[in-house]
């Protein structure tokens, strides 16, 4: 029987969703199209008012309630436009990191208040987007670090906070034990340490081969399918564990395979054999994953995927 209680409520906070989402894009969008025919004044005046009109509406419905969260985030969405229009009018010089990372600092005690796990991931996005720009403006250009290094930093926090994630459900923390939390942070994680460890196995030449983010990447591998299999069941993470080692395991058929035979098109018979090679690993690398996922599902039977 379904529950009608249930899907009013999703009904309701997904066109809120979609409501908010819609506003605040016209909002950017109507800046990009009109940017050069509005004055300074009224650049400022536009997203103050609507940043103080958030705020406000917020305040009035109460920060608990899912107006008032809507209504909040889109104060935080606003301040990071403010922040775009005072770097453009004022031309401050600014490395483009600093403008995220400041936007993180500002919006961080209304994600605080809010306890609302959208809010927190809109500040997580800002502050890994920060932090990875930091890492290409600063310690790649410096050579305090490398590409690879960098990537495999913003994946571990990513990793982090998918563990304090977990921590605090554990804890009790309610706000933040929507599923969907579990499953969008272990994506990321899983496809942020995905990039760098593919590189190095296809050989795009960022940097030397380390074994750093192979390490990383298989060692996220690994726990991800342990926890989510054995410590917290939960079928659905763990396709997305064995999904994203599945793409690595086609990669590393695909190296072994241009470097055996090649990939040549220039003659008939070296070109069908690599790509018939390449063809029949990534479907014995795709039916061995769908193979173990079958046999953990009947083994999590139980669990909803």
């Amino acid at each position: 029987m379904r529950d009608e209680a249930f899907w009013t409520r999703w009904g309701r906070r997904a066109l809120l969703a979609l409501g908010a989402g819609q506003f605040l894009a016209g909002v950017v969008f109507f800046f990009a199209y009109n940017w050069q025919d509005l004055s300074d004044l009224a650049k400022f005046a536009i997203v103050e008012a609507g940043l103080v009109a958030a705020a406000a509406v917020a305040i009035a419905h109460g920060i608990d309630k899912a107006f008032g969260q809507a209504a909040l985030i889109g104060a935080s969405v606003l301040t990071g436009v403010l922040l775009a229009v005072i770097g453009q009018v004022f031309q401050t010089g600014a490395d483009v990191f600093e403008l995220f990372l400041a936007w993180a600092a500002l919006i961080l005690p209304w994600a605080i208040a809010g306890r609302s796990a959208l809010h927190w991931l809109l500040w997580l996005v800002v502050a890994e987007t920060a932090l990875a720009l930091y890492g290409e403006q600063v310690l790649v250009a410096l050579d305090l670090a490398s590409w690879e290094q960098v990537w495999v930093l913003v994946g571990a926090t990513v990793v982090g906070a998918l563990a304090v994630r977990e921590l605090a459900v554990r804890r009790g923390v309610a706000w933040l034990a929507a599923h969907w939390t579990r499953l969008v942070l272990a994506f990321a994680a899983m496809a942020i340490l995905f990039v760098p460890a593919a590189g190095q196995v296809l050989d795009w030449g960022h940097d030397e081969i380390s074994g750093l983010s192979l390490a990383a990447f298989v060692g996220a591998a690994v726990a991800g399918i342990w926890c989510y299999w054995r410590l917290l069941p939960d079928f659905a993470a763990l396709v997305i564990a064995i999904g994203v080692a599945d793409a690595f395991v086609v990669c590393i058929g695909y190296r072994l395979i241009e470097e055996s035979i090649g990939f040549s098109l220039d003659e008939a018979g070296p070109a069908l054999l690599s790509s018939g090679a390449m063809i029949a690993w990534a479907v014995a690398a795709t039916g061995g994953s769908a193979l173990a996922m079958r046999r953990l599902r009947a083994a999590l039977k139980d669990v909803p995927a």
